[in-house]
């Protein structure tokens, strides 16, 4: 009876953690019951944990450089929503990570950063402009590891977004510029919008349990929203803790709230909540163990 328990135990963790194991793995991505450029992949299932999503490949899907090459992937849930993700593997077919483009957004590969960093720059499109308004920045790193950036990080080079590199845009490189909004269009505001606030006081938390092939890690999350202006959030990471700085409410709606840094627009944190349960989610949180992008979070009553 030990035994069998043991071995339930191990194979119940195997399952739990399954994506985390996929990564740093040589992976495949396998078809069936394909249907134009849809199909459907237990592979893929068992990355995103899932059972029988619909998945797309775009004329756009896939880029290759020198040491490594990326995937898009278009996954189709029962509700026919729709989300992007790159999937980033090395000359060795070896899946190294995962980024989710946010919806709507676009996203330009091999960008050359400042201090010699190499990544992706994730943004908005304005045709009429010819105008990449970048959002996001990513470092990809020698493991070939997604690390976010701070978003005034330099960019001395941004090739054409991928999506625009076909035969209708010829020509677009002689008008095509980038950037972020400047500098008063993003200046914070510590006012958030008011709209059903109310619901949102209160303490959180969020007990997270995750293991990598770099080591075993219990994370706990602190949240603490006094009114509009005062929000705390606490980050423990094996027992270390650490107080996230000068965090602000940048919007509020019925079912989310969104949290950023004023120092740093990579740090994102979100609360949603959905069917009647909150989760934590947002950049941060997405980069602690990709592909998972949301954990659960008890709201104290």
């Amino acid at each position: 009876l030990l035994l069998l328990q043991v071995l339930l135990l191990i194979i119940i963790s195997c399952k739990q953690y399954e994506s985390q194991d996929l990564i740093n793995s040589k992976f495949t991505i396998d078809k069936s019951s394909v249907k134009e450029n849809s199909y459907l992949s237990k592979n893929l299932d068992q990355l995103f944990k899932a059972d029988g999503l619909t998945y797309f490949e775009p004329d756009y899907s896939g880029t290759a450089f020198e040491n490594y090459y990326v995937k898009n992937i278009v996954i189709q849930n029962k509700s026919n929503r729709k989300s992007n993700y790159l999937l980033f593997f090395n000359k060795n077919n070896i899946l190294t990570d995962t980024l989710k483009i946010p919806e709507n957004h676009i996203y330009s590969l091999n960008v050359d950063f400042d201090n010699d960093k190499k990544g992706v720059a994730v943004g908005i499109f304005d045709l009429h402009k010819s105008y990449f308004k970048i959002t996001n920045k990513f470092e990809l790193n020698k493991n070939l590891k997604i690390k976010p950036l701070s978003i005034n990080t330099k960019i001395n080079h941004c090739p054409i977004p991928v999506e625009l590199l076909s035969e209708e845009n010829v020509g677009l490189e002689e008008h095509f510029t980038f950037g972020i909004e400047n500098q008063k269009q993003v200046k914070v505001n510590v006012k958030a919008p008011s709209n059903d606030f109310s619901k949102w006081i209160g303490n959180y938390k969020a007990d997270i349990e995750i293991t990598r092939t770099d080591g075993d890690y219990n994370i706990d999350y602190v949240i603490k929203i006094l009114n509009k202006n005062d929000v705390l959030i606490t980050e423990k990471i094996n027992n270390e803790d650490n107080n996230v700085p000068d965090i602000f409410i940048k919007s509020v709606s019925g079912d989310q709230l969104i949290m950023k840094s004023k120092t740093d627009d990579a740090v994102e944190y979100i609360i949603s909540k959905i069917d009647g349960q909150y989760y934590i989610m947002g950049n941060t949180v997405y980069m602690l163990n990709p592909p998972n992008d949301r954990y659960v979070l008890n709201k104290e009553m």
